[in-house]
């Protein structure tokens, strides 16, 4: 895994353990990275073949699996033959969020022990709280070692992250274990303070890691502190995005300032690592052998390369819960053509529409990342939600009511104090129940700013 270049005796050695680890505890993982490499030297259009065969196995495994698959293909029509022709999947019915919400438990594959469901929360591009599950047993950890290989970095490398988690106590102790020798730098991306991003550049400098990742906005802002204090960032290989679509000003930013190449990768709660930008970053590489991506129109018809339409996706590796034609609410294009990489994997233009989930506080305290689950705690309150932080900095979490009013308003008042506390209380933050969350093109915006970028 990873380049054929001059390595330090303490790189070596991490590789080394991390190899020997999979080869004891993931053989599994170590095989299905074997497999892509196979399939990434094949022609695109042998890939689009596979992506095809696969799709509709899979579609045949939630027809037969599933409750909710069963009766929605049977109501529109598809026999189980019908099903379990390629030819006819781009024609079976849509799974929207609305479904996944009303489906619940129906859409759980009955041939799978629930030992093998890893729960995944998010709040979706309409702010309203969404559970899927992933399948413990799909080969997620290879998709990212093979991404990271684009980039010539090796999955025991030392590394860099910006992301809405934090590890305490215990917890910290067990992740170190569980990683080491390999070492891993975090900057929680809730409430960043100049203090925690001056904390982070420390550890930055002492690891001195190859990969920075995290959220477009996290990594920008840490781009901009280390930007306006002139610190002396140690070099990395790759600097890796996700979360909202990165603009040319912002990636300009963050390779003149941290002086490493930035990387787009397409990654959700519901489908992990979809698709990623190789060396060439050229458009994002769809990962087709295990993710069949659709850009569709308002009707569910394909449209045609370079056209922008709506996002589908099928995670052909989710056998526990499959999601099969997923509205998952993004928007791109196709980019017709091959790549000069020579990767048989199509691609795609960046995500457009996607909306960064970022406030911030008069002293540059910045929340980017982890609004999505604030009413995790209180199901069933709340049909929809959205912030909104006005020009004053003042902040308002306004939110759907659903079901007992006191409940409702329990749980506005919890959300409240959340984010609140993740902007370390410098600013007001109130909740307030609506008849209705507003809408731009037919996607409410989570986070509506009126502040100046």
């Amino acid at each position: 895994m990873g380049e054929s270049l001059p390595l330090g005796r303490a790189q070596r050695l991490r590789r080394a353990v991390f190899d020997l680890k999979t080869i004891v505890l993931m053989r599994r993982d170590r095989a299905a990275l074997a497999a892509m490499r196979t399939v990434e030297r094949a022609p695109l259009e042998t890939v689009s073949h596979l992506s095809g065969e696969r799709s509709a196995a899979m579609a045949l495994h939630a027809f037969r699996s599933t409750a909710y698959y069963r009766r929605r293909y049977l109501d529109a029509g598809f026999t189980e033959a019908d099903v379990a022709r390629p030819e006819n999947f781009a024609s079976l019915p849509m799974l929207t969020k609305q479904d996944i919400h009303e489906a619940g438990d129906d859409l759980i594959s009955r041939d799978r022990p629930s030992r093998d469901r890893l729960p995944s929360k998010t709040g979706g591009s309409t702010g309203r709280p969404l559970l899927v599950y992933n399948d413990r047993s799909a080969p997620t950890a290879a998709l990212w070692w093979r991404i990271y290989g684009w980039w010539g970095i090796h999955p025991g490398d030392d590394s860099a992250l910006i992301y809405r988690q934090k590890y305490a106590g215990m917890s910290r102790l067990i992740h170190i274990a569980q990683w080491w020798p390999t070492r891993q730098v975090l900057l929680d991306a809730r409430g960043t303070t100049e203090a925690d991003i001056d904390r982070f550049l420390r550890e930055l400098t002492r690891v001195r890691p190859s990969l920075l990742a995290g959220y477009v906005e996290g990594v920008n802002a840490f781009a901009r502190h280390v930007q306006a204090t002139a610190p002396q960032v140690p070099s990395m290989k790759a600097v890796s995005v996700t979360a909202s679509m990165i603009h040319a000003g912002q990636r300009e930013l963050i390779e003149a300032v941290l002086g490493a190449a930035v990387y787009d990768t397409y990654r959700s709660a519901e489908v992990p690592w979809i698709a990623a930008e190789c060396a060439e970053r050229n458009g994002l590489h769809v990962l087709a052998d295990h993710r069949k991506l659709e850009v569709v129109d308002a009707a569910g018809v394909p449209v045609p390369d370079g056209e922008t339409g709506d996002v589908l996706l099928t995670d052909l590796s989710n056998r526990a819960f499959p999601l099969v034609r997923y509205a998952i609410g993004d928007r791109t294009r196709w980019i017709a053509g091959g790549c000069d990489c020579r990767r048989g994997l199509p691609r795609i233009a960046p995500i457009d529409g996607r909306v960064a989930d970022a406030l911030r506080t008069p002293s540059g305290r910045l929340l980017s990342g982890g609004l999505g689950s604030l009413f995790v705690d209180h199901p069933g309150t709340i049909a929809q939600f959205q912030i909104h932080q006005a020009a004053d900095f003042s902040v308002v979490v306004r939110y759907v009511p659903v079901g007992d009013p006191a409940a409702s308003t329990e749980a506005g008042r919890d959300a409240a104090r959340k984010v609140s506390g993740f902007l370390g209380h410098e600013v007001p933050v109130t909740a307030q129940a609506v008849a209705e969350i507003e809408n731009v093109g037919g996607k409410a915006r989570m986070v509506v700013s009126e502040l100046a970028n």
